[in-house]
């Protein structure tokens, strides 16, 4: 009888032993599969934080300001509202695309059209150079589709719209001091397009706007290069001597001397022997 006991005893023992170790697993792993739950929400927090703390120049090698394109005005001027809420009116940095609003040039209206098409509604990022605003009051900007992350020609290419309007053939070279950051970049884009007879380089192998401009390669013919060519003048510089005559974007006739701040970034429309030549051609003295 005592032996009965016992051994009940024994397996009543064993069984309290069993249900406390199957006990204890099971609070431990709920334990541990709500820390792995804790510790992936907190990853997923620690990702979501760090992709909003990334602004454009977190990575970028130029300070660059957000703003999106909320009206359209021609190939190379449009409307933004920036993040403060206030507009304003941008005009395209270094390039020149043909007239639409006021007059209407060979091309003009495509220019348009793709700009309209590929900014209107987006996000861009603004970058200024030396000077900020025109004699309009319009911002002056190199306006990047998405922030650069290192300053190389295919970084130009690809994320500025500015030189992807002239790698596209929609727009001219137009450098107007003191604004001349990417000045090199547009000069080799539009000279690739013109090469390449993309956009209005088909149309004409001058260009159609008063961009720096270069003329055709002999043998290039264009039913409308006699046209344009008479409402361009200089397209090649002309003349002799070391005075450069330029005409700026706003067609006032400038002409710069060996020594002056800008005369070596200058491209020349005419060249000179004297100032007095220069000036009874109708060109000031540049001022600096």
């Amino acid at each position: 009888m005592k032996i009965k006991k016992f051994n009940i005893f024994i397996i009543v023992f064993m069984t309290a032993i069993l249900l406390i170790t199957a006990a204890g697993c099971s609070n431990s792993s709920t334990l541990n599969s709500k820390d792995l739950n804790t510790d992936k929400q907190v990853a997923q927090s620690s990702t979501k934080d760090a992709a909003k703390s990334v602004e454009p120049n977190s990575q970028s090698p130029v300070k660059l300001e957000k703003a999106t394109v909320t009206h359209h005005t021609d190939g190379d001027t449009v409307g933004v509202t920036l993040e403060n809420g206030q507009t304003a009116k941008v005009r395209l940095i270094g390039v020149n695309t043909p007239e639409f609003t006021t007059k209407h040039e060979q091309y003009g209206e495509q220019a348009s059209d793709y700009t309209k098409s590929q900014l209107y509604g987006q996000t861009v990022y603004l970058e200024s150079d030396a000077g900020n605003t025109d004699r309009y009051g319009r911002l002056l900007r190199y306006v990047w589709i998405s922030p650069p992350r290192e300053i190389t020609e295919d970084e130009v290419r690809n994320k500025m719209f500015n030189a992807i309007l002239a790698y596209n053939g929609y727009a001219e070279q137009m450098t107007v001091q003191p604004n001349v950051k990417y000045a090199e970049y547009f000069r080799k884009l539009c000279a690739d397009a013109r090469e390449n007879n993309r956009g209005l380089w088909s149309v004409n192998p001058n260009g159609t706007t008063k961009g720096d401009g270069t003329s055709a390669p002999s043998g290039s013919t264009s039913s409308n290069s006699s046209t344009t060519s008479s409402s361009r003048k200089n397209i090649q510089p002309s003349g002799s001597g070391k005075i450069k005559g330029n005409i700026n974007s706003r067609g006032e006739k400038i002409y710069h001397v060996p020594g002056q701040a800008f005369y070596d970034r200058t491209s020349a429309e005419e060249y000179f022997n004297t100032e007095a030549e220069a000036q009874a051609a109708g060109y000031r003295r540049s001022k600096r």
